[in-house]
């Protein structure tokens, strides 16, 4: 999952990579929390998970999962 390059959190980036801090911003699009779930770094992964503003249907399917 790419987000676009600017800046995160006021520091500028120059990569179109998600960060940790990226992941876990409550103002994401919660589709984009949803994809972010699937990225390639663990770190990404386990802070969209812990995002607030990750869909409980999205929550419950990553518990039911085990």
């Amino acid at each position: 999952m790419a987000i676009s390059a600017g800046t995160a959190h006021g520091v500028p980036r120059n990569d179109k990579r998600a960060s940790p801090l990226d992941a876990c911003h409550p103002t994401l699009p919660p589709l984009v929390i949803a994809e972010l779930l699937a990225d390639a770094d663990w770190r990404v992964v386990e802070a969209a998970a812990s995002n607030p503003s990750l869909p409980p249907a999205v929550m419950w399917d990553l518990v039911s999962r085990q």
